[in-house]
């Protein structure tokens, strides 16, 4: 079963409301869980009929109409549904947006920032800003390339290099905790923290891998020749740094999965 956000247009509706009918047009987000998009419009629609069976009041003649206006499989639920082909209409996932509540207060000028700065707070809370995405892939980038420049000085000899490894390996390692935060919270967010085998691994690989690069960058600091003796701790701190790899690979094809599969 797939999560589906659907976005419906409601017309022509004849709505109850105390000893008041009037016809109303409404926009409504409803998140479903169906085998496809088919199957979730039919459930969504479904849903809008139980919700207002008891406050329509049109005749057979003159039916309301209830039409598609988006549709999207989601990896999770959010609150609220953006819904893009409507200028980024934020609808929830309950109740329903009529269209007397867009319409601007009478005499309020019309500021051209409006629809605009919550439609980005908006995306910003729905966590469409992937803060976690773009750290890990930023520190899961930095080691590498350290090892790269201590592999250039291990052939060359020139100290720039090593350097640089030490100066990009101090970098990767203080990011790490960053990544780590953001995970913790997008996992939260997305997934309410449930406890399954992925993310176990995730969080005790992450804190493997921030293990073996601050012990790098420390041997380094405190011995900085280590890499320059061409010795037997030469040789198990280049293996230790080659370590690292392992954990950042495993933890990439994790987050693929979590990305492009989807959890159940």
């Amino acid at each position: 079963m797939g999560k589906f956000e659907v976005c419906l247009r409601g017309k022509n509706f004849l709505i109850k409301t105390g000893k008041r009918v009037a016809k109303k047009n409404f926009y409504a987000a409803r998140f479903v869980e169906a085998k496809d998009m088919s199957g979730a419009v039919q459930v969504a629609v479904d849903l809008l009929r139980t919700e207002l069976k008891d406050s329509v009041a049109n005749s057979k003649s003159d039916p309301p109409s209830v039409d598609v206006a988006d549709v999207s499989e989601v990896y999770y639920f959010q609150d609220n549904m953006v819904v893009e082909s409507l200028d980024n209409m934020v609808l929830p996932g309950k109740g329903f947006l009529w269209d007397e509540e867009q319409a601007a207060p009478a005499g309020n000028p019309m500021n051209p920032l409006d629809g605009k700065l919550p439609s980005l707070r908006e995306k910003i809370r729905r966590n469409e800003i992937h803060l976690h995405s773009i750290f890990i892939h930023f520190t899961n980038a930095l080691y590498p390339v350290a090892i790269l420049f201590m592999f250039l000085f291990l052939l060359f000899g020139n100290d720039a290099f090593r350097r640089t490894y030490f100066y990009i390996m101090v970098i990767a390692t203080c990011s790490v905790p960053v990544s780590y935060l953001t995970g913790i919270l997008q996992w939260r967010r997305k997934f309410q923290g449930v406890m399954i085998k992925i993310f176990y691994d995730k969080i005790r690989f992450g804190v493997l891998i921030f293990v073996i690069g601050l012990v790098c960058t420390l041997w380094y600091y405190f011995s900085p020749e280590v890499l320059e003796k061409k010795n037997i701790l030469t040789a198990a701190f280049v293996l230790l740094n080659l370590s690292i790899l392992a954990p950042i690979i495993y933890l990439g094809h994790l987050g693929g999965i979590i990305v492009y599969e989807g959890l159940d």
